[in-house]
């Protein structure tokens, strides 16, 4: 199938309002001729759409009739890339309450230009919400996770690759989850920047809230997107 393919050249910009502001959050797509389907694929800590848009080709094989994208945080993190909240710390510490709820608390933040891009989606490609789906690698898979829950008009399934883990805090509770889509968590039981255990966490936590995910642990994966880790989310999102 023919693709029309938009990159860093002729990337889309969202241009959204957060607190007064105008932001503008920068998306690069991969557009099939008749698109059937959507995906957002949500970078990491330190990286951006460009980065994360690297296993495109795959996708596009597996779902051609879908179409790919591939946004960029719009806040800058400290060593260089972009970031979608705070990460004060990596590895075991990272799920220390008092460092969690620094996390959780500036992801909140930027659920809403995640819930726009959907909007702008279903509006230019006439999609249902439902037909719309998001996925994260890290950072990016609690995003994914955030952004399926809270969405108010219920879009499709949610992956998490390696994700942050979601925990409820006073900033975020089972009070704030609006729609209970199929979501999938995979976690590599080597993974040494998010800890293994947090493919646990995340799941008591959806469970308390009456969302039952999928999980997948892959053996010796350690804290990447493989080849294997792209064939679970294309069969789940088929």
């Amino acid at each position: 199938m023919k693709m029309k393919k938009l990159f860093a050249v002729a990337a889309a910009f969202v241009l959204l309002w957060q607190t007064g502001v105008c932001l503008a959050l920068d998306v690069i797509s991969h557009i099939p001729e008749n698109p059937q389907k959507a995906l957002i694929l949500i970078h990491g800590y330190g990286q951006d759409g460009k980065r994360m848009q690297s296993i495109a080709g795959s996708l596009e094989e597996k779902m051609p009739d879908t179409a790919l994208y591939f946004p960029t945080a719009p806040d800058s993190a400290p060593f260089g890339g972009y970031q979608w909240f705070t990460l004060p710390v990596m590895g075991a510490d990272m799920i220390t309450m008092d460092k969690y709820k620094i996390m959780l608390a500036s992801a909140v933040e930027n659920i809403e230009v995640l819930h726009d891009l959907i909007e702008d989606i279903h509006e230019d490609l006439g999609l249902p919400y439902d037909y719309i789906d998001v996925a994260g690698f890290s950072q990016g898979g609690l995003m994914a996770v955030l952004t399926a829950v809270t969405n108010p008009h219920t879009p499709g399934r949610a992956v998490s690759l390696s994700g942050v883990p979601l925990i409820f805090t006073e900033d975020f509770t089972a009070d704030d989850i609006t729609a209970k889509p199929d979501i999938l968590l995979i976690q590599g039981n080597a993974d040494d920047i998010v800890p293994p255990e947090s493919i646990d966490m995340t799941n008591k936590t959806l469970q308390s809230a009456n969302i039952t995910p999928q999980t997948v642990t892959v053996p010796g994966l350690r804290h990447r997107v493989t080849p294997q880790v792209l064939e679970y989310l294309a069969d789940f999102l088929e």
